[in-house]
């Protein structure tokens, strides 16, 4: 999302500008000995109807004889303002007497510069200029804020304009009701982040600036506290949580500067990000592997470069090399960690930009990748708080391609889903991200291929099966050990398994054609004894056929 910056401010400027015609000053009673101070300029908002600006002279120093003002208008799809109207003059007779203007709401107008100063024999005040943003009262409201409701310590402070209607700046009155953890800096203009915890401060509209009908609101951000992070590691460390879990490795490309995501502790606020929208979303958190109490994110100087990795061409569509991308990364950190990881996921997370057409790529299984350098996939300046769609880029990236993983297609059918991808038709605006919140795609539903809500793969254990991982098996799951094809149907495969040193027939399938010449028996077992198990494919010899003896694979049977 990019943020308006600072469409509503107030100038204090001490001459004046040649876009202003000369002044009139007006004779008064009394003699003077100096100018007048500035006025202020109020806008106020009824229920309906765009802003009055109200003028008043100020109560201190010398008397004010007049009050005048100008605007101009910028309308809808320009750039700039156009010629500010001539100076109405307005004489007064007391100090802090009052003048109003009504600004001109029409649908073309889109902004009002509104300036005022104030005269009398002596001189003239400096000109107190508003640019506003023409709204009525409503859309003023700051009931729903357009920021992230959870946000890293890291991230210092936050500009005021974040808290304004629509991400314009207006000059509400914030408060913090916990300074401990967050204060605003009134001189700054700055909600600066002091500690990790409940940040809840209060937004009032009613001041000496401006005044509207809509009542003060409390929000509160959850701030996280500043990652652990572990030193650099390459290997997989110790698990210290049973069962399937998701290993990150933090991967520099060939050729490429890396940002060093891992040590500014970014990939743990991700992570962290992801789960946090998760459990708000479902209920349940992904398992990332941990050790010493935090992330255990491995380290991987890649052989690869951008162009051995990019499985887009630029404009193009996604081709059918994202396995074998995803592989090539599987099996150079399977080599650099000095043994194969099993029953994990591995989450690449590349510090380099592939292609500007994604942030991640993946497939059904246990591999997926995102690119947090990829144009639109992460803004360091906004990324972590204004989020219209209330979840940063990386960490949906995570989530949308760890779902792939888990057997979920691309969701169409809602375009705000988190699974909306490749040959769909995005909103054209922002929405906030949704998890089908209907139930209907892969929450208790598998109309988009799996049922995501079967699986074990959460922290907190919940589903009734594994999902498939190369190389493994779970005790009591069925486990694919055979999906290949025959051209012919010999016989029935037998999947055999060496026991004390000989190969023993422990089922047998049945060929079933499914295309010409193309016959496959889609063989599962389900495995009663955890360790490493050795099997082959058997197929009999007939008179026409000798026998078929697959090669020797093994699976680790998991509990």
């Amino acid at each position: 999302m990019r943020i308006r910056r600072a469409v509503a401010k107030i100038l204090l400027i001490g001459v004046f500008s040649a876009l202003f015609p000369a002044l009139v000053n007006f004779q008064s009673a009394w003699a003077c000995s100096s100018p007048p101070n500035a006025p202020n300029i109020k806008a106020i908002w009824g229920a309906s109807g765009g802003p009055t600006f109200a003028v008043t002279s100020s109560k201190l120093g010398e008397q004010a004889t007049a009050i005048l003002y100008s605007y101009a208008l910028k309308k809808v799809g320009k750039n700039s303002f156009e010629t500010f109207s001539d100076w109405v003059q307005n004489p007064i007779t007391s100090q802090a007497s009052t003048v109003s203007f009504l600004a001109p709401m029409a649908p073309e107008n889109d902004l009002i510069a509104f300036a005022a100063y104030t005269s009398n024999d002596c001189g003239t005040s400096g000109i107190f200029q508003y640019n506003w943003k023409l709204f009525k009262s409503d859309q003023l409201s700051v009931s729903h804020l357009d920021i992230a409701q959870d946000i890293p310590l890291g991230v210092g402070t936050i500009p005021n304009y974040f808290f304004g209607p629509m991400a314009y700046e207006t000059p509400q009155t914030m408060t913090s009701k916990n300074p401990a953890v967050c204060v605003f800096d009134g001189v700054s203009k700055l909600l600066k982040l002091v500690s990790a915890g409940k940040c809840e401060f209060t937004i009032s509209q009613n001041n000496e600036f401006m005044q509207t009908p809509n009542p003060d609101v409390t929000h509160t951000i959850n701030i996280l506290p500043t990652p652990k992070i572990l030193a650099d590691t390459q290997k997989d460390r110790p698990d210290e949580l049973p069962g399937y879990q998701i290993h990150v490795v933090y991967v520099k490309l060939k050729g490429v500067t890396p940002h060093e995501y891992l040590h500014t502790g970014d990939i743990s606020n991700w992570l962290d990000l992801a789960n946090i929208w998760m459990k708000q979303k479902l209920g349940k958190e992904f398992n990332f592997d941990t050790y010493q109490g935090t992330y255990d994110i491995s380290t991987m100087a890649s052989q690869y470069s951008v162009a051995n990795l990019n499985i887009r061409p630029s404009g193009g569509e996604m081709n059918s090399g994202t396995g074998d991308v995803l592989g090539k990364l599987r099996e150079e950190f399977n080599k650099q960690n000095g043994a194969k990881v099993l029953g994990k996921n591995l989450l690449f997370i590349i510090d380099a930009n592939l292609s500007n057409s994604y942030c991640g790529f993946a497939t059904t299984g246990d591999t997926s990748v995102i690119t947090p350098v990829g144009e639109g996939c992460w803004s360091p300046e906004f990324g972590y708080l204004a989020q219209t769609m209330k979840l940063n880029g990386p960490s949906a990236a995570i989530a949308h391609e760890l779902i792939h993983n888990l057997g979920v297609s691309h969701v169409c059918d809602g375009k705000s889903d988190l699974m909306i991808g490749e040959g769909c038709v995005f909103p054209e605006k922002n929405v906030e991200t949704t998890l089908d919140p209907n139930h209907k795609f892969y929450v208790a539903a598998s109309t988009h291929g799996a049922n995501i809500l079967d699986l074990k793969v959460w922290k907190d254990g919940s589903g009734v099966r594994h999902i498939q991982s190369d190389g493994v098996c779970y005790l009591g799951e069925s486990c694919l050990v055979s999906n290949g094809y025959w051209t012919v149907a010999q016989g029935d495969l037998e999947i055999q398994e060496k026991i004390a040193g000989k190969w023993q027939t422990i089922q047998k399938f049945k060929l079933k054609k499914v295309g010409n010449k193309k016959f496959v028996a889609n063989a599962s077992i389900i495995p009663t004894m955890k360790g490493l198990h050795s099997y082959r494919e058997y197929i009999a010899a007939t008179k026409k056929f000798s026998p078929f003896i697959g090669k020797e694979f093994t699976k680790t049977i998991l509990g």
